[in-house]
């Protein structure tokens, strides 16, 4: 908590020293001036029957009291200006921090954690914070200052006070320890929570295609089961303190009201001067009854905190040499070397993948669902390192390479484009020109669409792409794979929704437009990538063959049952 502290709350100095001043002379205000006014009432206007000194006394109360509400507003505004900012600031270290994790380092948390730490952790925190500005920083001093002027004017009150008080102090700080663990599991179910419910909404038609309903339900109802079980059981070790710590106080108070009733019988105490120790009492308990809550949620706060922190301080995989001589000269030429490689808490995805990509030449990759194509493009731009082996691009390993190098070596083209609410031209590239933007769309055949178009590059895109169909955002994704410039090019099932005449034309165009690029290709259809310069045939994330077509038609097994199977459907159809 204290790290956070440090980190985000610099710039709001101000506001929390403005903060403790303000709750000071409230305080101040409220002790030493406006509860002696009661007891000069007493002795000084009803014992002597002026009604000048009460109407005085009166009248400066009602002047105390107003500044006091004064005080107590500015103090809520200074406190809730340094909790937001600081807030604030934390919310976005997380974002930015989650943003910057590669998809390796993003799986070790996931996303519903990452969520749960930025948003519910970081709310237990300004909760404690809040209530630390307005109560902790000026409790600690109210209660010194109320237990010496109770001292200072009845040492027997005092010492009973304060025996009760260093009970009850303890036992509260002993029961909140006992809670902490259980805050702890208990946010780790409201992190199975969140992955539940994300994963019932972006599964919802695939739950709903295999009649997953009461599955789903089931385990969506253990989840908040197990969750309810854990706050309870945290909760139970702390909600007890309060009303324990209430009851032993008005005890104290029953005592004290006894032994000052004994001290004005024996002439040790005036009335006047008893029932100002009285009012300083009452304030001393009420200020010790907050003292339950601001434990209550410190064992949360502290929780999340550490949460926060374990995610603000995380390391993420870094590419630590600069090749900058390397980013002058990048041919493209990519080489696998025994690469072996797991996604965490898995089996080995692939295994003894080895091949080189020479520039100017395509590479296709082919082989059923899960045999791994998509892993092998996503370890070759360094999204993942591999568990062992190594991949160079012009003989520099990503494990060495500069991040900045290998992420301009690389264009991708996904077979489902992230598609934003803006223009054609926008959602293409922000940095390409537009005679490259035109280009790339005329070799993806999206220029077809634009001509439909009355505002050409201009026409306005629905988020996700709502208003194109699947084979138009395909070709939208083509065209931005290749309107950027780089040395390399992925294709990452980005033809599969093209009919065969487009893909034919698309494919030839771009063939055309990338001559002389390292091009790398993933597909399910053999038509698509027949025609590369190496066809390598991925099985259980081994490599079953690896030639053109034509030699594989005869070397490769798996790759003519493939070619027999397509060939049938397409005589079928």
């Amino acid at each position: 908590m204290i790290s956070l502290y440090k980190k985000f709350m610099g710039r709001y100095t101000f506001f929390v020293i403005a903060t403790f001043l303000s709750t000071s002379v409230t305080y101040f205000i409220q002790i030493c001036l406006l509860m002696p006014e009661s007891k000069r009432i007493i002795d000084k206007g009803v014992n002597a029957q002026d009604t000048d000194v009460i109407l005085h006394s009166g009248m400066m109360m009602v002047i105390f009291t107003v500044i006091i509400g004064i005080l107590t507003v500015l103090t809520a505004f200074l406190s809730s200006r340094a909790t937001a900012g600081f807030t604030c600031a934390v919310r976005k270290a997380c974002f930015r921090k989650a943003n910057s994790l590669s998809p390796q380092d993003f799986a070790k948390f996931g996303e519903s954690t990452l969520l749960n730490r930025t948003m519910a952790d970081v709310n237990n925190i300004t909760v404690i914070t809040i209530n630390a500005l307005r109560l902790w920083m000026a409790i600690p001093i109210l209660i010194i200052i109320e237990l010496f002027i109770i001292a200072f004017n009845n040492i027997i009150i005092f010492m009973v006070l304060s025996v009760f008080f260093i009970l009850t102090v303890t036992f509260l700080i002993i029961f909140t320890a006992r809670s902490r663990s259980g805050f702890e599991d208990l946010q780790k179910k409201i992190d199975k929570i969140n992955l539940n419910m994300r994963e019932r909404i972006v599964g919802v038609r695939h739950i709903r295609a295999f009649g997953n309903e009461e599955l789903v339900d089931r385990k969506s109802a253990e989840g908040n089961e197990a969750a309810y079980n854990d706050a309870i059981a945290a909760n139970r070790k702390i909600n007890f303190l309060s009303p324990i710590a209430m009851v032993v106080m008005n005890w104290v108070v029953v005592l004290i009201y006894i032994i000052g009733t004994a001290q004005v019988k024996e002439g040790m105490a005036s009335i006047s001067q008893l029932l100002l120790i009285f009012q300083y009492v009452s304030y001393f308990i009420m200020s010790l009854m907050s003292i339950p809550f601001l434990i209550s949620v410190l064992p949360k706060g502290v929780v999340s905190a550490r949460r926060v922190n374990e995610l603000l301080d995380f390391k993420p995989t870094k590419y630590e040499s600069s090749q900058s001589e390397s980013r002058e000269k990048t041919e493209g030429k990519i080489e696998f070397r025994n690469v072996v490689f797991g996604y965490s808490g898995a089996l080995d995805v692939i295994a003894d993948i080895s091949f080189t990509a020479q520039p100017g030449t395509t590479t296709a990759f082919i082989g059923t669902t899960g045999s791994g194509k998509t892993t092998i493009m996503n370890l070759m731009q360094g999204l993942y390192l591999p568990t062992f082996g190594d991949i160079l691009i012009d003989g520099i390993s990503i494990r060495d390479a500069d991040e900045d190098w290998l992420r301009s070596c690389f264009s991708y083209g996904t077979q489902r484009p992230m598609i934003f609410r803006d223009s054609v031209r926008n959602n293409i590239s922000k940095t390409a020109s537009e005679e490259r933007i035109i280009h790339a769309c005329d070799a993806s055949c999206f220029s077809e669409i634009l001509e439909e178009k009355q505002e050409g590059l201009d026409f306005q895109l629905a988020q996700g792409g709502m208003n194109l169909s699947g084979g138009q955002r395909q070709r939208l994704s083509l065209a931005r794979t290749v309107a950027r410039e780089a040395p390399i090019y992925i294709f990452d099932d980005t033809f599969s929704a093209l009919d065969a005449q487009t893909e034919q034309k698309a494919r030839k165009a771009i063939g055309e437009m990338l001559r002389g690029k390292t091009v790398m290709m993933v597909a399910q259809k053999i038509s698509t990538v027949r025609d590369a310069d190496r066809i390598i045939v991925l099985e259980k994330g081994r490599i079953a063959g690896q030639g053109r077509h034509e030699d594989l038609l005869k070397t490769c097994e798996v790759y003519r049952e493939i070619y027999k199977t397509q060939c049938y459907l397409d005589e079928k159809g």
